[in-house]
């Protein structure tokens, strides 16, 4: 019967941490794990595949987050300039 993946739910820091594992254990960054192939031959196959699926998920989820904060600041932006008067505002934060 064959292994079954089992799917594993990781933060932004949790990755960031994972990479940061792996970096200290080849002595490198990120950028030169990516681009020096010197590098990346000392680097263990099963190491190989986590870190680019960890630089890759960390991408993603800050490529993500951006967004959110994008979305975020586009709404407050906006909500200000509907909303006039100060006490509005503070009547506004209160709730």
């Amino acid at each position: 019967m064959p292994n079954k993946m089992s799917e594993i739910i990781l933060t932004l820091r949790e990755i960031q941490l994972r990479l940061l594992e792996l970096q200290r254990k080849y002595q490198c960054s990120n950028d030169n794990f990516r681009s020096n192939p010197d590098i990346r031959s000392r680097v263990s196959d099963e190491d190989e595949f986590e870190w680019e699926a960890y630089l890759a998920h960390a991408d993603a989820l800050q490529e993500r987050e951006e967004a959110l904060h994008r979305n975020y600041l586009s709404h407050g932006v906006s909500m200000s300039n509907e909303v006039e008067d100060k006490s509005q505002v503070a009547a506004l934060l209160a709730a």
